[in-house]
């Protein structure tokens, strides 16, 4: 008979069990699993594609340069003043100085190629001037009635213009007119100004431009990304979303002037850096506070030309700019509602301020802080809504949506917070069957509160709640609670915004707008409320289509130029609206459902005008000023939705249909951004 293991009990038996099991190390080599198959064949792909968008993009740059590299007059050619004939000035010291009211400055230059122009000045105001180029065309004969005719506004910090020609020249001619230097308000005063022309010089010199080289490879590097994972994106739209928001965001970032580019910037500036400079507050010099308030050192119509202005100007900013141990001492009050919005630009402006970033480096880097926020959030919105996921995607990547997150802004918090909550509202909404937890309805009120407290208006939206089914709670008591709870947040920011207008209105409203009075508004609302209804629908109904499908709301660039490719972005839109109507919930919204949004999108939109008319508009004017088709971003997308109809199926698979529309808009977006930012401020 064999002998019987000894059979161990109570703390031995535990021992004995402890004992026989396999070492960490063992279990862990036990666990890994086989490499899938062709998993190195495909990083080798993907290392080849980084190297090849890398080599192409550099050899892109190259062929850019190619009409400078074997010109006989390359190098840089200066041109004394004594070349130029000139009439309105006089020959002094320090240069020809402009002494009548109009003068102009004309350079033969016999043909000569020329890459870049340059001329110098002494000027304590914005310059604007008018440039003439008599260029040679394609017979090699000399046009004057093809003037290529330059709007050169600078601004008072450079000191110089760069005037990007490219073109046999046969002359160049400066016009200068002093009822139009400055801006309108300080004529007189930059009138008296005196203006010196110092220097001229003609630059054919091949240069590798960073901005350009990055746009390349940001071209390249997405159109390998939408192949290469081209099946991912096909179930994962927010990962293509976030892609292109981040690649292009952060090129803009990096393209735009350290100088104020988006509306009201320089008032959400002054905000983040309050926050950044909480609790001992701001110790700034006139430098940095000169971003910080409407000012001519940061006129936002006078921008940095080319990227050797840029450079100029941010050196400036960065030799001059103290945000220590400056003169000048503040200490903000930021709304309480706003300080949310500019967490992430406040982070890492004071990230900046702990490592000593100069401050011109440091206001491009603050930019990076609100991008990130506005990418998270859409990304998860996108991520959670069960329908409209592409209708989503393409509103966040539409070229205004994308610039106000890449400005100091509080636009794309809003936004982005308010999809994210409308996101978690519609996944609730249509799935009737399974019960909403405390956690769900407590982080769709936080939502909705992060993103109106800065803006009030778009409180109707909370409301949608309203359309929980029944059977979405468990008891009628988690019915009651959890239905006051949308009633109470929506009183609560009503309440921020209408009670102090109502109860104390200011004497003065928003003096942008001009001689505007809060309680002088109010009085004409209140004593010819009828009137005034009429006004309110007589301003918004003419101003729908451009507002929820136009220029407006697509192509707006702040104090850019807008884009030029409005007709695409509302092809675009209208696409992914028709298209656009598979549900991950396996429904749509109802009719009466429909409905619903419907009122609750038109409160908005009427507090939106209202808040305009009493805050931005004149008393007794009959057009409200100042409304914008940013302020229907925040409800762009449930607009949509309401358009959407199940009854067009479109029969495309994922994989070409996500990549498809994520390539559409990553064009859009380049284009957008070569010809308002690349073209005219980094060449």
């Amino acid at each position: 008979m064999k002998n019987k293991a000894p059979v161990l009990k109570g703390k031995n038996a535990k021992k004995g069990r402890e004992t026989s099991r396999p070492s960490a190390s063992f279990s862990r080599q036990r666990e890994k699993r086989p490499e899938p198959p062709g998993a190195a064949v495909r990083r080798l792909k993907y290392v080849l594609a980084i190297l090849m968008i890398i080599v192409v993009g550099l050899g892109m740059e190259y062929f850019w340069n190619v009409p400078v590299l074997f010109r006989e007059n390359r190098g840089v050619a200066q041109i004394s003043l004594d070349q130029a004939a000139s009439e309105g000035f006089t020959r002094t010291d320090e240069g020809l100085l402009l002494t009548e009211d109009k003068g102009t400055i004309s350079i033969g230059l016999g043909g000569a190629y020329v890459d870049r122009f340059v001329y110098h000045f002494q000027y304590d105001h914005l310059l604007n001037a008018k440039i003439y180029v008599c260029y040679y065309n394609e017979y090699g004969e000399a046009d004057p009635d093809q003037d290529l005719l330059i709007e050169d506004r600078n601004n008072k910090i450079t000191q110089s213009s760069s005037l990007n020609i490219g073109k046999r020249v046969d002359s160049i001619v400066i016009s200068l007119d002093k009822s139009q230097l400055g801006e309108t308000g300080t004529r007189q005063e930059a009138a008296e100004e005196p203006l010196y022309i110092t220097g001229f010089e003609v630059r054919n010199v091949p240069a590798f431009n960073w901005y350009r080289v990055g746009f390349f490879w940001v071209l390249l590097g997405l159109t390998a990304f939408f192949w290469l994972f081209r099946g991912y994106l096909g179930r994962h739209v927010e990962a293509g979303f976030l892609a292109v928001c981040l690649a292009v965001g952060s090129l803009t970032i990096c393209a735009l002037p350290a100088n104020k580019v988006g509306f009201d910037e320089e008032t959400h500036l002054y905000r983040a850096m309050g926050l950044a400079s909480f609790p001992s507050g701001m110790n700034i010099n006139q430098t940095v506070f000169a971003l910080m308030v409407p000012n001519l050192d940061s006129w936002p119509e006078n921008q940095p030309g080319s990227a050797m202005e840029q450079e100029l100007l941010r050196d400036y900013l960065n030799e001059n700019g103290n945000y220590k141990t400056g003169e000048i001492h503040l200490e903000p009050q930021i709304p309480a509602g706003t300080i949310p919005a500019y967490l992430g630009q406040a982070l890492v402006l004071k990230l900046c301020k702990g490592f000593h970033v100069p401050w011109g480096t440091m206001l491009t880097l603050g930019r990076f802080g609100n991008l990130f926020c506005y990418a998270a959030l859409m990304y998860f919105a996108i991520r959670k809504t069960p329908v409209g996921k592409v209708i989503m995607a393409v509103i966040g990547l539409m070229p205004t949506s994308l610039f106000l997150a890449c400005t100091y802004s509080y636009d794309s918090w809003v936004t982005g917070w308010i999809y994210l909550g409308t996101a978690c509202l519609l996944k609730e909404i249509l799935t009737p069957e399974k019960a909403i937890s405390w956690k769900s309805w407590l982080f769709i009120l936080l939502c909705f509160l992060l993103g109106c407290a800065a803006k009030a208006v778009y409180a109707p939206l909370v409301l949608i709640g309203l359309l929980l089914p029944a059977k979405k709670f468990d008891s009628p008591k988690k019915k009651i609670i959890m239905r006051t709870g949308f009633v109470l947040l929506l009183l609560g920011l009503l309440a921020s915004f209408v009670l102090p207008v109502l109860i104390a209105p200011s004497a003065t409203g928003d003096t942008r707008g001009g001689d505007t009075s809060e309680a002088g508004q109010m009085s004409y609302i209140l004593g010819h409320f009828w009137g005034y209804l009429k006004i309110l629908f007589g301003n918004i109904i003419p101003a729908m289509p451009k507002m929820l499908f136009g220029r407006d709301i697509f192509s707006v660039q702040g104090h850019l130029a807008d884009s030029s490719f409005t007709w695409l972005a509302m092809g675009l839109a209208a696409y992914a609206v028709i298209t656009d109507t598979r549900s991950a919930a396996g429904r749509g919204l109802g009719s009466w459902q429909k409905v619903w949004i419907f009122l609750m999108l038109g409160g908005s939109a009427l507090l939106v005008w209202t808040s305009m008319y009493i805050a931005y508009t004149e008393p007794g004017r009959v057009v409200i000023a100042g409304v914008q088709g940013r302020y229907y971003l925040p409800i762009l997308f449930l607009f949509y939705l309401l358009l959407n109809s199940r009854l067009i199926i479109a029969r495309i698979k994922n994989i070409w249909y996500h990549t498809g529309v994520l390539a559409v808009s990553s064009l859009l977006l380049l284009a957008t951004l070569w010809q308002t930012v690349i073209v005219p401020m980094c060449m």
